[in-house]
């Protein structure tokens, strides 16, 4: 035990100094009050009670981050081991506490813990003993319903629970806390049982896809577990490990490029500053390099290269039918898109987090990324009635608010006309699309150039449009102008095509907004930003049909579309030709190849 409790020390303290860490040491300089034995901050708000953001958690939160400046110099700075000692008697002896269950029994947990870890030599026996009791609420030991948790809660609670063994030297409770994580480590039995799919997509909140949102701690606590008690007779089991780095690479992998994650994929924290950061996955992704049991190791090394800033040479396409979700991703980019089923749910609000994302929940949404630098932050400058890939009704934030009234809500689709398919670089989703008053049919071909996409029958309340992008702009403003059929228009590393009479709009402008018009617990400082958007107006064209490629790319390789109820079939250069075909039976994928004469 002592050789897992260094080993978790010791990555404490060397972990690379972030913008926060040195923050948080800043205001400790500015805010510490010494008083009566006591060390407390000037500027938190002890007292507050806002269940989204506890502003009390930040008193632990900047001893971690001035014991990880420091380093191991700390131990022999007596006087900062002194204020150290100070503040943590402070936090136990008010006990603070807040309504929102999961600071008590995991926020304040993890973050009390992993300071009496690093400080388990410097404190006397008193304080330990006495942080052990705080911390066991969050353990195993005292509420024995962590084993019935799941997904990323269930990992936090067993995280918390190895910190708790350790600290008391309980190896009894160090077990049952292994050998529960590692009955998380699969593929539930029922499609639609939360965590780890068969596609290796990743539920959370019932059929909601949380690869990166839920699954981002998932992934990174299991990691940081499996890192810390290799070689040690707590050990995860081979086959356990073998079936978590199938899912980081032939699932995560999927879910994000470079510094970004895919925004579909992190439920309400998209209303979170830095919640698209593909960091954590990175350190993930470096711990299971340095566990001896790994095996797809070079896969993993290129993977975390990619997410921090090298080459990313990943090409594929996959459909990820548990998820009804498709993926296409080259070295030139990562294009995605979210089907509509009534087995699958949208993404989620609660606690008020979330509050504009009522569109997010339907299907058609897309991201498009070359750089990884399209979406991070952009929520605040969000024009929420015009996500991208959807098609929608001009609502304002006020009505959109009104439309997700209630708390930890996800709306699931209405129909099963959903489905899709990928094999040799080609993929395709389709859906039927219905809700609001709002009907039509889409569908989505990925080839090796991009992705086709094809809208018709579209009807539904004045005035309707779909949005083909909503994202950073990297160069000036420029005007509402049109993209005619044959057309293109470029923002940043893509280009997109218009293939049919209904006009694309574009334009890039400078947005204002703020973080709490989403989330009325974050800040309601303005940021401002260039914002580019590309849509296309329903009032004439009940239909569309473009292709997004890279910026260099054309829609050369696209011979034909077809664009009906009953038929939406795209033909490729090289004679491929895909089809969504509808009839009185429902919808089939059909694909062949014809000869092609040059």
């Amino acid at each position: 035990m002592e050789r897992i409790t260094s080993r978790i020390r010791h990555h404490f303290l060397h972990t690379p100094i972030h913008t926060t860490t040195t923050t948080n040491c800043d205001i400790w300089e500015e805010a510490l009050v010494r008083e009566n034995g006591y060390v407390f901050f000037s500027d938190i708000d002890y007292a507050g009670q806002s269940p989204a953001i506890w502003d009390a958690l930040d008193h632990l939160r900047r001893m971690q981050s001035k014991l990880m400046k420091h380093g191991e110099a700390s131990f022999a700075d007596e006087a900062l081991m002194d204020d150290m000692r100070g503040a943590l008697r402070y936090w136990l002896d008010h006990d603070f506490r807040n309504p929102n269950w999961w600071f008590n029994q995991i926020g304040m947990v993890s973050n009390l813990a992993a300071v009496v870890i690093v400080l388990l030599d410097h404190l006397p026996k008193d304080l330990i003993d006495r942080s052990a009791e705080l911390i066991r609420r969050g353990s195993i030991a005292g509420a024995p319903a962590i084993l019935d948790w799941t997904g990323a809660n269930l990992s936090w609670g067993i995280r918390n629970t190895v910190y708790h063994a350790l600290i008391i030297g309980d190896e009894a409770l160090l077990r049952c806390a292994v050998d529960r994580l590692c009955r998380e480590i699969h593929i539930p039995n029922h499609p639609h049982d939360e965590g780890i799919k068969p596609d290796m997509s990743f539920y959370q909140h019932g059929q909601i896809l949380y690869s990166c949102g839920y699954g981002r701690s998932f992934t990174y606590e299991t990691a940081h577990l499996i890192s810390m008690l290799s070689d040690t007779p707590f050990a995860i089991p081979a086959e356990k490990i073998a079936l978590f780095e199938d899912f980081v690479l032939d699932g995560q992998r999927y879910m994000m490029r470079g510094c970004a994650v895919d925004y579909q994929t992190v439920g309400r924290e998209i209303a979170r500053p830095g919640a698209l950061s593909s960091s954590a996955f990175a350190q993930a992704a470096d711990y299971l390099l340095h566990t001896a049991e790994c095996r797809r190791k070079d896969e993993l090394a290129a993977y975390r290269t990619s997410l921090l800033g090298g080459e990313d040479t990943f090409r594929a396409v996959k459909y990820f039918p548990n998820s009804y979700f498709l993926v296409h991703k080259t070295p030139d980019f990562h294009i995605s898109v979210k089907g509509y089923h009534t087995i699958y749910k949208g993404t989620e609000w609660g606690l008020a987090e979330n509050r504009l994302g009522y569109n997010l929940n339907y299907g058609g949404v897309m991201t498009i990324m070359a750089t990884g630098e399209e979406y991070p932050e952009l929520n605040p400058l969000t024009d929420y009635a015009k996500i991208p890939g959807t098609t929608a009704p001009a609502w304002d934030d006020t009505v959109l608010w009104e439309h997700s009234v209630g708390d930890w809500k996800s709306e699931a689709g209405t129909n099963d006309d959903c489905g899709g398919y990928a094999e040799d670089g080609y993929g395709v989703l389709y859906m039927r699309v219905e809700h609001d008053g709002i009907a039509g049919e889409k569908a989505y071909f990925a080839y090796s150039g991009g992705m086709v996409c094809l809208g018709c029958g579209l009807s539904g309340p004045e005035p309707l449009y779909t949005t083909v992008d909503q994202a950073f702009c990297p160069g000036e403003p420029f005007d509402a102008r049109p993209v005619l059929r044959g057309e293109s228009t470029v923002n940043g590393g893509m280009r997109y095509h218009n293939l049919c009479d209904a006009p694309m709009t574009a334009e890039a402008k400078t947005v204002r907004g703020a973080w709490s018009r989403n989330s009325p617990a974050q800040s309601q400082n303005e940021v401002t930003g260039c914002v580019f958007l590309c849509y296309i107006d329903h009032t004439v064209h009940d239909s569309y049909a473009y292709a997004i490629t890279a910026q260099n790319g054309t829609a050369d390789d696209i011979v034909s579309v077809v664009n009906t109820h009953a038929e939406q079939r795209v033909t490729f250069a090289d004679g491929t030709s895909i089809a969504v075909l509808r009839d009185e039976n429902g919808c089939r994928i059909e694909r062949y190849r014809i000869e092609v004469t040059h």
